[in-house]
């Protein structure tokens, strides 16, 4: 038995180096509760964390019918066994005294328990009541990063297609959204050209305003392992911080905060002087070239230094490093998203890997990074700014397909401008002209800005706030109705990661109470709003994983159509799609000043 390992106080683990081109080692990581032995555990079933983005595979351990513990899966591609502090000892909220067990209404100015149909009446009854009278635009939904695709999916039928509202969005638009638009910007669509597999063959990492060590252990730990191994990669790191990633950086650039965008365009100055440049690449895939050596030839590593507070050397090293490297893999999290000028910062990112020729090869890739677990869901199965499966809302073929495969006309999918987003969403609840919010796991009464003014509009009389989550949160406690969800290890789904990696997660026990999967109850709803012609698509994609045919058919993917006709959750273990759109799509290099 080896030394066992605080993994609060060491979130990374043990180390085990590998050299490029080499596998990572296997390294599993277990807890148990208290007093418990792997032979004590009943039954052990698949899932994979949706406490993070990472998306780390593991088995739930069951005994007696609760969750008692967990254990990385050895042979997953995302972390090779590893699990990182939220994955061993996330489990235990499962069983907490205060989830939500029953479904609540609001009596007399109170929130009273009551049975679902009751409440699920009184949902569907104000939304029919209000379409009705003032038509689909007074209806909102707002949704979280942390569902599963299946939900997410039906979210967006119910709303786009069934209801025909354009007031859909997730809470990733406080987060990552600018991950979505920068790949858009610059690829045509928001898939992630790069896998967590590069990092086994890259010989330059950078990571741009991503103290990864911190967001994604396990992923970090996989540097690590390559960092003490044979041949390390060199790691560039852009924070202002003296973070765990400075420390082992190679070159770390702390930039004063707002002057991102100077520090990316002096970067491409210095490979474009340099000719560090794949012109074979650039000719036959990119757009844009001659316009991005303009905008940055005044960009000078002196006065970007002067800027960005940055030394010219460090600023011409980093270059040197990106320029001369025959493998790089780049990733882009807060550091970037939540700065001044965001999307071009993480753009000129993009163009980084477009002017040097590295995408599309082991080693080469680029993941502008998510933080929240289901994210890429919420936005490949348009729950926030896009339609479902990547499908352009301002493209008429890509509406006129998801309508056929809807069993709609066309018109009925609002299209006549893009989706509303979230901080609009709230003008129109203070405006009056949406009258109906439904609020699935997220809880916008602590996480929106101007926190005054959302509680006092979440709590107006005419809006009817209906709140789908596990516990009683601040939002809850405004709501009309209140629906208790089933979560993790409670429900089947799936989910995709950054690295577009699609893992089952299994139902391993019983929910607490009443306490229903979100699939369900948006089904229910769908029901009791008499959406028949929804009914055979909504209630069969955990069935059939329609779901994923329809990306593969956005995205014209052979390949995955191939998978999309064998694949349903009772086969399904873990597979990941491949982003044709990289190969297929020329890359827009993107002028930002």
């Amino acid at each position: 038995m080896g030394k066992r390992v605080d993994r609060i106080a060491e979130p990374w683990g043990s180390r085990t180096p590998y050299g490029p081109g080499e596998e990572w080692p296997v390294r599993v990581d277990t807890h148990l509760a208290d007093g418990l032995q792997p032979d004590d555990v009943d039954r052990w079933v698949q899932s994979a964390s949706i406490l993070h983005s990472n998306g780390d595979a593991m088995d739930i351990a069951v005994r007696d019918g609760r969750i008692v513990g967990v254990r990385g899966r050895a042979t997953d591609r995302i972390n090779h066994g590893r699990l990182g502090p939220k994955d061993l000892f996330g489990w235990q909220a499962n069983a907490s005294e205060d989830r939500l067990a029953r479904p609540l209404i609001r009596r007399g100015g109170e929130l009273v328990e009551t049975d679902w149909d009751t409440a699920m009446d009184a949902v569907a009854g104000r939304a029919r009541q209000l379409l009705d009278e003032r038509g689909p635009s007074s209806i909102g939904f707002y949704t979280s990063g942390q569902l599963f695709l299946e939900e997410y999916y039906t979210l967006g039928l119910i709303a786009h297609g069934g209801i025909g509202t354009n007031h859909v969005d997730g809470n990733t638009r406080l987060c990552t959204a600018t991950a979505a638009a920068a790949l858009k910007e610059s690829f045509a669509c928001d898939g992630q050209p790069g896998s967590y597999s590069d990092i086994d063959h890259a010989d330059v990492l950078c990571l741009y305003g991503h103290n990864m060590a911190e967001t994604q252990t396990v992923l970090w730990s996989r540097i690590l392992d390559r960092l003490e191994g044979p041949e390390p990669p060199a790691l560039v790191c852009v924070d202002p911080r003296r973070t765990p990633v400075a420390e082992h950086a190679t070159v770390h650039l702390a930039p004063r905060p707002g002057t991102n965008v100077m520090l990316m365009n002096a970067l491409l100055h210095e490979l474009l002087e340099n000719d560090w440049v794949d012109h074979e690449y650039v000719d036959a895939h990119a757009v844009g070239f001659a316009e991005l050596q303009k905008m940055v030839a005044g960009t000078t590593v002196e006065r970007a230094a002067e800027v960005c507070g940055v030394p010219a050397g460090d600023l011409r090293e980093a270059a040197r490093l990106i320029g001369s490297a025959d493998r790089l893999v780049s990733t882009v999290l807060q550091g970037f998203y939540q700065s001044h000028q965001a999307t071009a910062a993480a753009v000129q990112v993009n163009n980084v890997h477009i002017v040097r020729g590295m995408l599309g090869r082991p080693g080469c890739g680029l993941l502008q990074m998510n933080g929240q677990p289901t994210a890429q869901n919420t936005r490949e199965c348009g729950a926030d700014g896009d339609l479902a499966g990547f499908r352009n809302w301002s493209n008429d073929a890509h509406v006129q397909d998801l309508a056929r495969v809807w069993n709609i006309d066309p018109m009925e999918i609002p299209h006549y401008t893009a989706p509303t987003h979230l901080m609009q969403i709230m003008r129109y609840v203070e405006d009056g002209s949406i009258r109906f919010l439904h609020v699935s796991g997220t809880n916008p009464a602590v996480s929106l800005p101007e926190l005054g003014r959302i509680r006092s509009l979440l709590s107006q009389d005419r809006l009817f706030l209906v709140v789908q989550d596990l516990f009683l949160t601040e939002t809850a406690q405004l709501a009309d109705v209140v629906l208790p969800a089933a979560t993790w290890g409670e429900k089947t789904g799936t989910f995709t990661n950054v690295d577009r990696t699609v893992h089952l997660s299994e139902k391993a026990v019983e929910p607490p109470g009443e306490a229903r999967p979100d699939l369900d109850i948006l089904v229910d709803l769908s029901r009791r709003l008499d959406l028949r012609h929804l009914h055979r698509t909504a209630a069969g994609v955990s069935l059939d994983w329609e779901v994923l045919a329809q990306t593969a058919q956005a995205m014209k993917d052979e390949r995955l159509l191939a998978v999309a006709e064998d694949c349903h959750p009772q086969t399904l273990r873990q597979m990941r799609w491949a982003n044709a759109k990289v190969k297929e799509t020329a890359a827009q290099v993107m002028v930002t000043g």
